[in-house]
């Protein structure tokens, strides 16, 4: 528990960094996120938008840095750098091994090795309650096409929860008539549409009663013609005070719901502010660029 917790955020993120092999995606990103906000981030392609976002629900492991949620850290590491740190120690002394600068990062390179395999016995144990507080939406909807609509919903409350059946599908009823989906509840989830199964993938989500939602980009393989369904569902919801975190490209629907819009390319956070500050007077040189390709 971080003893330093100020209840008014809901995730901390300190210098978070992540490689696929030699190919560093994220670079030092750092962000705090207060309750009931609503950010949007924007970018282009292999700008690390995605890999930031599930890294924040550990469905990608960070590569080093910090993550903080409702003051508990969830991933920490220093082993990445403490390595980088050693090797560049190593290129630039010969008579390395006799100096104590050198004993000391590998000690220290050993305790962080030592700290990260206790750390990853304990997300294994950790991870499906930390999930349960922070729902995901994806790209592609990821429901179970071999179930109904109801049983999509009422799954994984009756499993990790153990909420009975009859509660389960009571809540489900009323999201599913929230999201106008109350008709198809006994349908199988194969025979509804893309945005009517992304709605579901969002009521899904919301009968976890999580703290926190994270979209990625979730109208991004959706036909156009749906995309404006999925886009008033996120809406209505960003109105109740969840804390929303979303990846899109649409640059409109940004602008309108979000309080706080973030930039990122290359990995990194080029700039942030709220929407007017963003799309109206953007300061960052590559933050123009991206906007007057986009808008």
């Amino acid at each position: 528990m971080n003893t330093n917790y100020n209840d008014e955020y809901i995730i901390k993120v300190t210098n978070l960094y992540k490689n696929y092999g030699q190919n560093e995606v994220l670079k030092g990103i750092d962000l705090t996120v207060k309750k009931g906000e609503v950010i949007s981030i924007i970018g282009s392609s292999g700008s690390g938008k995605s890999t930031f976002i599930r890294c924040l629900n550990l469905l990608g492991e960070p590569t080093a840095g910090k993550i903080e949620f409702e003051g508990n850290i969830i991933y920490e590491s220093n082993t990445h750098h403490l390595k980088k740190e050693l090797e560049e120690f190593k290129k630039n002394n010969s008579d390395y091994k006799t100096q104590e600068k050198y004993k000391q990062l590998r000690k220290e390179l050993k305790e962080s090795r030592i700290h990260d395999f206790k750390q990853s016995r304990q997300i294994d144990k950790t991870i499906n309650v930390h999930r349960q507080k922070i729902g995901m939406v994806f790209q592609h909807f990821n429901v179970f096409n071999n179930l109904t609509v109801i049983d999509n919903i009422t799954l994984a409350p009756m499993k990790t929860k153990g909420i009975s059946k009859e509660e389960a599908e009571k809540q489900a009823l009323e999201l599913l008539e929230k999201v106008g989906l109350l008709d198809k509840a006994k349908e199988y989830s194969l025979k509804l549409s893309g945005g009517q199964k992304q709605r579901l993938a969002i009521v899904r989500a919301l009968a976890m009663n999580p703290d926190c939602m994270l979209f990625d980009e979730p109208t991004s393989a959706l036909d156009p013609e749906m995309v404006k369904e999925v886009l008033e569902v996120i809406k209505r919801l960003t109105q109740t005070g969840m804390t929303i975190i979303i990846v899109t490209h649409e640059m409109g629907f940004a602008k309108e719901i979000s309080d706080r819009v973030i930039f990122m390319d290359q990995g990194i956070i080029c700039e942030e502010g709220t929407p007017e500050e963003i799309f109206n007077n953007p300061k960052n040189a590559r933050t123009k660029e991206f906007l007057s390709k986009v808008l």
